[in-house]
């Protein structure tokens, strides 16, 4: 194992804390386990973004399982879901702004905004949300992968 300077230690602890206070323990080590032993593909990062976002509203449809958009005229719970989630997973994984995550399911700005809030407080008690905080904890975990394997 490399030896590591005080000051060089000392930075690592530092950026160590700030993804945890970021992302949180569990998720935090998950992700210092995906990126260690991964080669690294450099690709551009506008190419990145894109990746990263046709990934995470495909896994969420999938593991949401929408079959439709609409039924009767209405959005169905699991499209809705599945678009929720993407829009709080990609605000939290890029730094696109609401109005263009916003275009990737046809809303603006404050479309975006509101499933962000809706599914941070959905995030915040859920005992009472099991079935969407585990799909939503199953498209995390992709995500991260995911993220490794193309960083």
């Amino acid at each position: 194992m490399e030896k590591i300077a005080g000051k060089e230690y000392s930075d690592l602890q530092q950026s160590i804390d700030k993804l945890i206070g970021k992302f949180g323990m569990q998720k935090a080590i998950n992700i210092i386990r995906q990126l260690s032993g991964t080669i690294k593909v450099r690709k551009n990062k506008t190419q990145r973004l894109k990746l990263i976002t046709v990934f995470v509203i495909s896994e969420a449809f999938k593991i949401f399982e929408v079959e439709h958009k609409e039924v009767n005229g209405k959005i169905t719970k699991e499209y809705k879901e599945a678009r929720m989630a993407s829009y709080h997973l990609i605000n939290q994984y890029t730094r696109l702004s609401y109005n263009e995550i916003g275009k990737y399911f046809d809303q603006g700005k404050f479309g975006a905004y509101y499933h962000i809030k809706n599914c941070k407080e959905i995030l915040s008690i859920p005992q009472f949300n099991k079935p969407f905080v585990g799909r939503y904890e199953t498209l995390e975990e992709n995500l991260i992968q995911f993220i490794a394997q193309i960083n």
